[in-house]
């Protein structure tokens, strides 16, 4: 959704205690709505309010709306959020979203398989899968972007000024949903002034990135705005045989329409392609008696004419209406169509030793999707009792639609030799498989509300709720027959959170909401998943030193929960695909710290430490194969006041083990573990003129070499480095 970024008003609350001095017609102990008559207002919020990061040079922003749609500062907002600002992006070379959440504190990754473009890549938050979407705020399902896994990993941040990932259940405005917490895609903006770059960087493995930015008002007045953004990146790997490329073009333009509404249209189209890479690239880590393969990071298990494609289009409309300096009303509205397509022989699965022989695996699919998102609000303040109150309430929901025509999927197509792989095997005949035809459309539609109390000048209480429908039906299109058909009627799911300011820099918070969840894993018999149910507690303090250039916090957290569902050791389902079990009883528990800002002029950091366990009623641990225990992320840069052209900064990552103690048994434990590693990387960047600079990144400096995946030869990057070249007019 979009905020108003012109014109003025006097603020009501100076203190900004949330105490207001009695006025002719608000008595100390009445109501004051205070709606002026349209005619008579304009408006202008600051930087502070709309919470966009760009051209700030910072690492935190002073607002964000991502957990309760309340426009609060993090230190106001009851639940852990990170933000990794648009300069934070620039800094370390954060082009993907992939490598965005790798670098967030308290998210972690399975690449479980697959190449950059078209590989599984799972993320994960508190022990869960995180899986809920905003963009600009509002709603949006993550099939707008990629299907699941797949996809998203590879979307370009080059459109983004900022993406916000809040940690924890956000059933408030997401409804349906795991306990992970949500990514919110806050896009660029038009500007009130030119600005214009251009940038170029190369990379290791023939990679090339080109980058173009320009935005400005596009009438005298400044009323109308206009914003372009594109983006071109190929290169190849170092994995055997891939090679991909991605476009993008991002356009919106933004008019007032008068001196209190806004209107914004916007347009975004990419595709992602990738050769000789897509869902799985790595060979099993283990023979069938759990014993090491021997394969290592550069092999690919991919036949050499396997490929990956997804294109889409992103058409977003907003409007937004200031009745006076407190009350405003929102609505939004998205529609998607994307094309995903794949082809693939994957020869991973090794199923003899020592003779290193493995089935075949074939997989073919071109899937449509469809997709639209409405969202609509009120939020505001008013005064009652002397104090200053907010509230908001709202709609949001949306469809997605996917039309599968023809998928193909065959285990054991046929025997290859892993040891000598190369890749060149022979397509198969297509048209000789069978292939099933299916349209599934999903639903979900809710409202909500949250009221934000003041009863003291330190203390406020945030209490809601949100009313969800959610369904889905899937179809075979060449029989007729019904495979899904679920609907939940009106679930409700509270939300209650506490913050009480301690002093002038430290607060306590604790908030409480529900789980509702449901999903499309299946047993080995088929048969889907109960939707999970349960709960999500946080007790915490906040911080903001220095004037708010320094934001700090520290966060317990429990998540509870029925049918968590769990991979059923090596077991498929009918289908072929992995097999699921649901767990009930389950809790996850753990604390974080984190801290973000600057801590002296030139100085900024952002960074924080996780611990996370999740356990079944049994008492043993869960998802210990994509949820390491302990972790720690950290990321500095510092500009020295004497060579004020220079910025060098550097960060590392660090992990404890991840191990699939269901794969291979307890005598493969060892095959099946990736010990603790660290991953050191550096940057520094040389401004040259008021219009050139110059940023280079090394990433992974003592090229370690660690696998992402317990059960399969993935690895993450080895050392490389990115060259960029900046020219803004």
């Amino acid at each position: 959704m979009i905020r108003m970024i012109q014109g003025s008003f006097v603020k009501s609350d100076p203190t900004g205690t949330g105490h207001i001095p009695s006025a002719a017609g608000c008595p100390s102990t009445g109501l004051s709505w205070n709606f002026p008559a349209w005619e008579d207002i304009s408006y202008q919020a600051s930087e502070e309010e709309t919470g966009l990061t760009e051209n700030t040079g910072a690492y935190t922003t002073r607002a964000t709306d991502s957990a309760t749609r309340l426009n609060l500062s993090p230190r106001e907002t009851p639940q852990s959020i990170t933000v990794i600002t648009r300069q934070r992006m620039d800094d370390q070379g954060l082009n993907t979203l992939g490598e965005v959440l790798t670098q967030t504190p308290g998210v972690s990754t399975n690449n479980n398989s697959g190449s950059e473009i078209g590989g599984y890549r799972p993320f994960y938050s508190r022990g869960y899968q995180l899986n809920n979407y905003q963009l600009d705020g509002a709603l949006t399902p993550s099939a707008t972007f990629g299907s699941g896994w797949q996809g998203n990993n590879a979307l370009d941040t080059a459109i983004y000024d900022s993406i916000v990932v809040v940690r924890g259940a956000t059933g408030l405005l997401t409804g349906a949903g795991d306990p992970a917490g949500s990514i919110n895609l806050v896009r660029k903006r038009p500007t009130h002034e030119f600005q214009a770059s251009i940038e170029q960087g190369l990379g290791n493995w023939n990679k090339s990135r080109t980058v173009a930015d320009v935005g400005s008002p596009l009438n005298e007045a400044g009323t109308l705005r206009g914003r372009f953004v594109a983006a071109y990146e190929e290169g190849e790997s170092w994995q055997d045989r891939y090679k991909g490329y991605k476009r993008l073009a991002y356009g919106v333009l933004e008019a007032d329409l008068g001196s209190a509404t806004e209107i914004s249209l916007a347009l975004e189209h990419a595709d992602q392609n990738s050769h000789g890479g897509g869902a799985y690239t790595g060979f099993d880590a283990g023979f069938t008696d759990g014993s090491k393969t021997p394969f290592s990071r550069s092999d690919n298990a991919m036949a050499d004419w396997s490929t990956y494609g997804n294109r889409r289009t992103i058409v977003s409309l907003a409007l937004t209406h200031r009745f006076n300096e407190d009350w405003r009303a929102r609505l939004g509205y998205t529609h998607g169509r994307r094309e995903e397509s794949a082809k693939f022989g994957y020869a991973g699965v090794v199923t003899a030793t020592p003779d290193g022989m493995g089935d075949l695996m074939l997989r073919k699919f071109n899937d449509e999707w469809r997709t639209n998102a409405l969202d609509a609000s009120l939020e505001g303040r008013f005064a009652l009792w002397g104090r200053q109150h907010d509230f908001v309430a709202g709609f949001n929901g949306y469809s997605s639609v996917l039309d599968r025509p023809g998928f193909i999927n065959i285990w054991g197509a046929d025997k290859v030799q892993t040891l000598t792989w190369n890749g060149h095997v022979p397509e198969p005949d297509w048209s000789a498989h069978g292939n099933s035809s299916t349209k599934t459309t999903t639903r979900q539609h809710g409202v909500f509300a949250a009221l934000r109390l003041r009863p003291a000048d330190a203390l406020s209480v945030t209490v809601g709720g949100r009313v969800s429908t959610w369904e889905i039906r899937a179809k075979n299109q060449k029989t007729g027959a019904i495979t899904d058909d679920r609907k939940e009627n009106n679930v409700f799911t509270p939300y209650a959170g506490i913050v009480y300011e301690l002093n002038k820099q430290l607060s306590a918070y604790a908030s409480y909401t529900s789980i509702f969840n449901p999903q499309n894993y299946k047993g080995v018999d088929g048969n889907l998943l109960d939707p999970e149910e349960g709960e999500n507690y946080e007790l915490g303090l906040k911080a903001e030193w220095f004037g708010g250039r320094i934001q700090t916090s520290a966060a317990l957290f429990e998540v509870r929960k029925d049918n968590l569902a769990v991979a059923d050791g090596a077991r498929l389902t009918p289908e072929g695909n992995q097999a699921y079990v649901g767990k009930n009883g389950t809790q996850g528990r753990g604390w974080e710290v984190e801290l973000s800002g600057e801590l002296t002029r030139g100085w900024r950091i952002q960074g924080g430490y996780t611990r996370v366990v999740t356990r079944d009623q049994d008492d043993e641990r869960l998802n210990t194969d994509t949820v390491p225990k302990h972790q720690l992320k950290l990321f500095s840069t510092y500009t020295p006041p004497g060579i004020p052209r220079l910025t060098v900064g550097g960060g590392a990552i660090w992990q404890s083990e991840i191990y699939n103690a269901d794969w291979g048994g307890p005598s493969a434990r060892k095959t099946y573990t990736q010990k603790a590693y660290t991953v050191v990387n550096l940057m520094a960047r040389y401004v040259f003129t008021d219009h050139l600079s110059l940023t280079a990144t090394l990433d992974n400096i003592f090229d370690k070499t660690y696998r992402t995946s317990t059960i399969r030869h993935e690895y993450g990057p080895p050392r490389n480095f990115l060259l960029t070249a900046k020219y803004q007019f």
